[in-house]
């Protein structure tokens, strides 16, 4: 029998379902959902919702957009997503789908979506230990959908001048860049994510927009401890309840 924890956020404002021992979010959906520059009346796609933690900080900062859409290949972390979504009232602005990745069309979102977001898979499925966990492995490796892949179903879902924001590890950019860029999503900004001062950058938060001319800029790092292990400010302001998040966006929003 799954066993599940009732986690709370923004000092109890949203409650969160997670498997105890299965996925649960990390720190990067955090920033990624922070980072995000949201326009007013924007329809948004997160592919690969896992809890809907993604969706649930959008929608609790901007109470304005339109909709958000929360896919998940896994038909129980999709459970999981619709249940916090629905004990968090959120269901006029969340919809949460189970639904193969690369059978995604704008026929399940209503027709195509201003943003996509997303953490995906990390690792290629032959690199590393595979967790033997199900629902890790898949968010984890590349089993069941590969970078590509999930920059093909960006494609097919974004308008044209639609934008694309993914956190992704440094160490895989060139790849992200690539892929990106192959698939007609112009990379446009990105921004280094370090543990600490000192430290190598752990990750990278890119955006790009369909169909734009390159014209590519770097954001200044952002750092998620402070040398003595602290959260950074702008970290810390990530988890405060105030509405609208102050942290600049790598899209300068």
């Amino acid at each position: 029998m799954t066993e599940f924890t009732a986690d709370t956020f923004f000092n109890g404002q949203i409650t969160v379902r997670q498997s105890v021992s299965g996925y649960r979010f990390s720190i990067d959906a955090v920033i990624l959902a922070n980072l995000a520059a949201i326009k007013p009346g924007d329809r948004i796609l997160d592919m690969g919702t896992g809890c809907g933690i993604i969706p649930m900080i959008i929608a609790y900062r901007h109470p304005e957009i339109a909709s958000i859409f929360g896919v998940d290949l896994q038909k129980d972390l999709a459970e999981i997503a619709g249940y916090n979504v629905r004990q968090n009232r959120m269901v006029d602005r969340i919809t949460i789908l189970h639904a193969d990745f690369k059978m995604l069309t704008p026929g399940h979102t209503q027709g195509p979506v201003d943003l996509v977001i997303g953490n995906p898979p990390h690792y290629p499925p032959n690199s590393g230990r595979i967790n033997p966990d199900t629902q890790r492995a898949l968010a984890r490796h590349e089993i069941a959908m590969t970078l590509a892949d999930f920059m093909e179903t960006a494609r097919r879902m974004l308008g044209r001048g639609g934008r694309l924001l993914i956190i992704y590890p440094a160490e895989r950019l060139v790849d992200l860049l690539n892929e990106m860029r192959w698939a007609g999503i112009e990379p446009q900004r990105l921004q280094l994510i370090y543990p600490r001062p000192g430290a190598e950058a752990r990750l990278v938060v890119a955006e790009g927009i369909a169909g734009k001319r390159p014209a590519f800029k770097i954001s200044p790092p952002l750092y998620i401890h402070d040398a003595d292990g602290n959260y950074t400010p702008e970290i810390k302001v990530m988890f405060s309840p105030d509405r609208q998040p102050t942290t600049k966006s790598p899209a300068g929003g």
